[in-house]
């Protein structure tokens, strides 16, 4: 008697490894998916429900509420440009629609890829396309790229197309971004690699269920055949029909259909122990559910949809898990995609503002009392429906104590280091966020010619083309806004010419000093001198009258006081001072102004001046 034992069901994993092709490195050198690694994945994806809700999630939360801009101290026209550039990298997609497919592809494969098209001239680009990254084969050296709708054929049809290569821009070129993966030079692999096995075995448990609800044989069985010992080869051929029609859970429970002439030459049949396997899948269920959260640094499964009988998670607990994902894992992911779209803004010679906004998995609630509390009279009246006051409101009072009280606090935050360089500017009243943006522009007002420190600035570049600007700043004991300013000042004296090292870091940049900047040094000896802007409490020019007057309230005469000797601010001190004195003293300085036609002023007569300063020696 001849006995066999069968083994169903075996799988062998796809494991990774680059190897040479054609012209191409394969992705993936083994079994089924040689060559189609990227396709594993996707499989992996689309087949396994608990992997496709993590994925999608973390996708979601890395995308968060899109696109924005970082509008501080950026003009009108700049920030215009950066809006459409949002709205309109391509004539089909917002740069948002990007984002989105961007994203997943970054956390199905650990990479994405950007078709980037230039202009007829080459000399700019024309539009930004994200590209399947799956489809892209690389070659020995990363110059360029193959594209192939299915790898899987023995002689595939593909595209050539160069990579990105901001240096000389030509036609089409692909940028293929790919997340670091020890011992792979060509190909990203994903971050939850550790758990492709449980995946994967978590689409055979659902399978099995499936199947077993189709059909009510349970697996686990002897078969018998009493009409003698075959052969070898026969035995063989026996043994590959039978692996071949119910091996794997695609047969889970399948019937076993026996032909016979009779009774006698038929095939016998017996259960072996019971076969329970739905109950083994079950108890193998929690195993892989747990590898797999594990391989994707799932916190919580609250954040990713899914709930874990038994466990009830809080509000509170929500949050926390939430802040140590998005701190671990989520800020990580944006901060690398918006150096790659920053980069590529840069290079059209837009600034390079853009950022990802978070999103929160539930909001703060705050009370009715806590909302009141911080809004104005005319904002509560417009949310219960009553009509703006036609009146302007007065200026709340406030007793000499008070106005005292601010005054020492200006007195103690102020500085008397600085005197001021050439003219104040006069400013108007809209908001802070109007003053910061006069900032901006009177930096490139004051700075609009090249002066010592500009080429104090100059001669370290000399010395090291590569120092970061950062470092600039540090050594010369001047902001980084200062240092950006003397770059543009020298930039567009042509004493400078900026390149860019490297695209996917915006720290590596060179700065070649031209004959003109050599010049420069020469006839203007740098020296180490810290520029800032600051504010004085001046009387407005267009008002008659001393600073100072009879009916000039004590907040307006200490500020002027102070003023006059020699004290001065910044602008997030006079902000900050206005919160603690519940009033908005940039706005509105003293209060409103009753002027001489009968008009009421929303200010007083006196103002913030905005005045280039350096520190006195």
């Amino acid at each position: 008697m001849a006995l066999k034992v069968l083994n169903f069901g075996t799988q062998k994993v796809p494991t990774f490894k680059e190897a040479r092709g054609k012209d191409w490195i394969l992705f993936g050198d083994e079994g089924e998916y040689k060559n189609r690694y990227p396709e594993y994945l996707l499989d992996l994806y689309r087949r396994s429900a608990k992997n496709h809700a993590i994925i999608n999630s973390k996708k979601d939360y890395v995308v968060g509420q899109g696109w924005a801009v970082n509008a501080e101290g950026l003009d009108t026209m700049g920030l215009a440009k950066l809006q459409e550039f949002i709205n309109h990298p391509n004539q089909y997609e917002s740069l948002n629609d990007i984002l989105e497919k961007v994203a997943l592809d970054y956390e199905l494969y650990n990479g994405f890829a950007l078709e980037i098209v230039y202009n007829q001239l080459n000399d700019k680009i024309a539009a930004i396309y994200h590209a399947d990254f799956a489809r892209y084969r690389s070659n020995e050296d990363g110059s360029c790229y193959y594209h192939s709708e299915d790898w899987s054929k023995h002689n595939p049809v593909v595209e050539k197309i160069e990579a990105f290569n901001w240096k000389e821009p030509s036609g089409k070129q692909l940028l293929y971004v790919k997340g670091y993966s020890p011992d792979c030079r060509y190909y990203p692999l994903p971050t939850y690699l550790g758990s492709t096995s449980y995946i994967e075995l978590d689409t055979e448990i659902a399978n099995f269920h499936l199947n077993s609800c189709k059909s009510g044989f349970v697996g686990g069985t002897i078969v018998s055949f009493h009409n003698g010992e075959p052969t070898i080869e026969e035995q063989e051929q026996i043994e590959n029909q039978i692996v071949s029609k119910f091996s794997g859970t695609d047969n889970a429970n399948s019937i076993v259909l026996n032909f016979a002439d009779s009774k006698e030459r038929g095939v016998e049949i017996q259960q072996l122990n019971g076969n329970d396997f739905d109950k083994r899948f079950d108890i193998l269920n929690k195993t892989v559910q747990r590898e797999i959260y594990a391989g994707h640094q799932v916190t919580d499964p609250a954040l990713f949809g899914i709930k874990e009988d038994g466990i009830f998670t809080s509000r509170n607990q929500l949050v926390d898990s939430f802040e140590l994902f998005q701190n671990t894992y989520i800020n990580n992911r944006q901060q690398f995609i918006e150096r790659v779209f920053n980069e590529l803004a840069s290079l059209q010679g837009l600034s390079n503002r853009l950022y990802i906004q978070d999103t929160e998995p539930i909001s703060v609630q705050f009370s009715e009392a806590t909302v009141t509390s911080v809004m104005t009279q005319e904002e509560i009246r417009e949310k219960v429906g009553l009509p703006k006051l036609e009146k302007p409101l007065e200026a709340a009072k406030t007793s000499k104590d008070e106005d005292d009280l601010l005054i020492e606090h200006f007195k103690n935050c102020g500085s008397t280091d600085y005197e001021a360089v050439g003219n104040g500017k006069a400013l108007n009243f809209e908001s802070e966020t109007s003053a910061s943006l006069h900032e901006e522009l009177n930096r490139k007002y004051w700075f609009a010619e090249v002066n010592p420190i500009d080429t104090a600035i100059l001669d370290i570049l000399k010395k090291n083309p590569s120092t970061p600007f950062l470092a600039i700043a540090e050594q010369l004991q001047l902001s980084i806004e200062r240092v950006m300013a003397g770059l543009q000042v020298l930039n567009e004296a042509n004493a400078i010419v900026l390149e860019i090292g490297e695209v996917l870091d915006s720290s590596q940049r060179v700065v070649n000093i031209t004959k003109e900047g050599e010049r420069l040094l020469k006839e203007i000896p740098p020296v180490e001198e810290e520029f800032v802007i600051r504010y004085t409490y001046e009387k407005r020019p267009d008002v008659s009258g001393g600073s100072k007057l009879p009916t000039t309230r004590p907040f307006c005469a200490g500020l002027v006081d102070l003023t006059e000797d020699g004290q001065s601010w910044q602008l997030d001190e006079i902000q900050q001072l206005g919160i603690k004195a519940n009033r908005n003293v940039w706005m509105r300085g003293g209060g409103f102004w009753r002027r001489p036609n009968g008009e009421t002023s929303y200010h007083c007569r006196h103002y913030w001046e905005q005045k280039l300063m350096k520190v006195k020696k």
